[in-house]
């Protein structure tokens, strides 16, 4: 017998919960009542013709249908999150972080930066002025703009301008 396919609400409840083995740790995650999760729970055995808990006094385990679907919903709902979570990436893909010393993002980066926007406008650009050295871990800083004699074992560095000091 098919069964129509249940409200992904009730499977995605199911699958929390089985997954902790606690309604209210599922309750937490899903940001909702321990109680709303029962009724939902209650809903999809009724709709399926089965039980999926054994309902302890310390505790449930899933039933022999539970542990057959379980891993089945359980690989289903971890494809969707990993499809969210590329999302995310791509997103983050998007932001370019510039790290300069205040004065050179003040005369130099800021009145060149609109020309990359208007070629990029797919790009978040944002810059961090400080005199301090870039982390690049740490901060997320794509690119550093430093004054510095060029070697930097593991960072790729390019000239950018030659320096030149005059008297005023």
């Amino acid at each position: 017998m098919v069964h129509p396919l249940p409200p992904l609400n009730a499977l995605r409840a199911f699958e929390a919960i089985a997954r902790h083995l606690s309604f209210s740790r599922a309750a937490d995650e899903l940001h909702v009542t321990p109680a709303a999760l029962s009724h939902q729970i209650r809903g999809l055995e009724e709709q399926l013709g089965v039980a999926l808990f054994h309902r302890r006094t310390r505790g449930i385990e899933l039933t022999d249908a539970g542990r057959l679907i379980y891993p089945g919903l359980h690989a289903g709902f971890a494809s969707v999150r990993d499809a969210v979570a590329r999302l995310d990436r791509a997103r983050e893909d998007r932001i370019l972080v510039v790290s300069a010393t205040p004065g050179l993002t003040a005369k130099w980066l800021v009145p060149r930066l609109w020309r990359f926007l208007a070629a990029h406008p797919q790009i978040d650009a944002r810059i961090s002025a400080s005199m301090g050295f870039a982390d690049f871990i740490g901060d997320e800083v794509d690119v550093a703009i430093r004054l510095s004699g060029g070697v930097h074992p593991g960072l790729h560095a390019e000239r950018l301008f030659d320096d030149s000091v005059l008297p005023v």
